[in-house]
């Protein structure tokens, strides 16, 4: 497995398991419990609700999948159904105040067992290879690279060797086109660092600046993405109940529906040609031929990729300028876990209209061609 991978996964149980204090607060849970006068129903159930946010937090950030590539001596402790065990508990009726006790004890110090081994071995193998990777790395140079991953879940771009071509070569021309967008200079082919099972994890470096503002493209994407689902998994229903009928305001509320579905791919489109006009005004400037059609083409690419519930990391990103502010690797994270999330609330019916209009058809392209 490439390093910068393995050490990026081993951050995000970190971030989100330890920095985040869930494992301190599963131990203080269980001390908390064992006092007398906290075995009553509504306490423990509070105490079972933030547990079961903070799982559902995980499964939204992919936490099992990225232990899963990690571990060898321990199972990841999200795979321990706990999340399960603790809805049957909490929607038993009749289960009494010293039944939960008995129940809810059993379950978090399971969980806290399995959350330690995790985190000893995790600590074992960062040590391990922590000596490999530079802490301080001078990203000036020109020749710089960063390493980033593309994470494909959907089963249609990854079912089949042809399909999967397809998308590897649909990326590799939006990667170099994105350069010509940004840079003077004839970008390098992309260097392929290693293909990763499970969910299938492409590692490739690419040139450092570029890495960057592709970031910051998909980054805004997911925003827009996450509006729209909000959207249209609750304020949209909210507002049109509120219409009490009126056919003029439903009609109204159709239109501004279609445009901020439509404004997904306009706004990575129109990002890519700020960046553009931006590097512009550099000492080398990128050509100007052709501009909106790249723009347009990226915007495609990446629009269909994070529609259909895939990933993009900057496995190598940049300290953050100021105290306190997150990195850009884990910025798309958290956008990523937003957009999953609200995705699950969506209908069927809401799901395949997004899919059906951003997925990228064989006809599409020939088109471009």
């Amino acid at each position: 497995m490439n390093i910068e991978s393995l050490l990026n996964k081993i951050k995000i149980f970190n971030e989100l398991v330890i920095d985040s204090g869930f494992k301190r607060d599963v131990t203080d849970y269980r001390q908390s419990i064992g006092q007398s006068q906290n075995q009553n129903l509504v306490f423990m159930k509070g105490l079972s609700d933030n547990i079961k946010t903070n799982l559902i937090n995980f499964e939204n950030n992919s936490l099992e999948n990225e232990l899963n590539g990690v571990l060898r001596d321990n199972e990841p402790f999200t795979s321990q159904n706990t999340l399960e065990e603790l809805n049957e508990i909490d929607e038993d009726k009749e289960i009494d105040g010293p039944q939960y006790f008995q129940k809810f004890n059993t379950i978090l110090n399971k969980l806290q067992k399995s959350i330690t081994a995790n985190e000893t071995e995790l600590n074992t193998v960062k040590t391990t290879f922590d000596s490999y990777v530079s802490e301080q790395i001078d990203y000036e140079a020109d020749e710089e690279q960063a390493v980033m991953s593309l994470v494909f879940k959907d089963l249609k771009s990854t079912g089949s060797l042809k399909e999967f071509s397809k998308v590897l070569h649909r990326w590799n021309r939006t990667l170099l086109i994105y350069h010509t967008l940004l840079k003077q200079e004839s970008p390098k082919d992309i260097s392929l660092v290693e293909i990763q099972n499970g969910s299938i994890d492409v590692i490739f470096n690419i040139d450092f600046d570029v890495a960057i503002d592709l970031a910051e493209l998909i980054k805004t994407g997911l925003k827009v993405y996450g509006a729209y689902l909000l959207y249209k998994s609750k304020t949209a229903k909210e507002i049109i109940s509120s219409y009490m009928g009126n056919k003029k305001l439903i009609e109204s509320e159709k239109e501004r529906e279609k445009l901020m579905l439509d404004n997904i791919k306009d706004s990575i489109k129109q990002q890519a040609l700020e960046k553009h006009k931006e590097y512009l005004k550099l000492d080398a400037p990128p050509s100007k031929t052709g501009a909106i059609k790249k723009a347009d083409e990226i915007a495609k690419v990446i629009t269909d990729h994070i529609v259909k519930g895939n990933e993009v990391k900057l496995l190598t990103p940049p300290e953050p300028t100021e105290e306190g502010e997150q990195d850009l690797s884990t910025e798309l994270r958290a956008e990523t876990s937003i957009v999953r999330e609200r995705w699950k609330k969506l209908d069927g019916k809401e799901q395949k209209l997004l899919l059906d209009k951003y997925t990228i058809k064989e006809e599409d392209e020939k088109e471009e061609k």
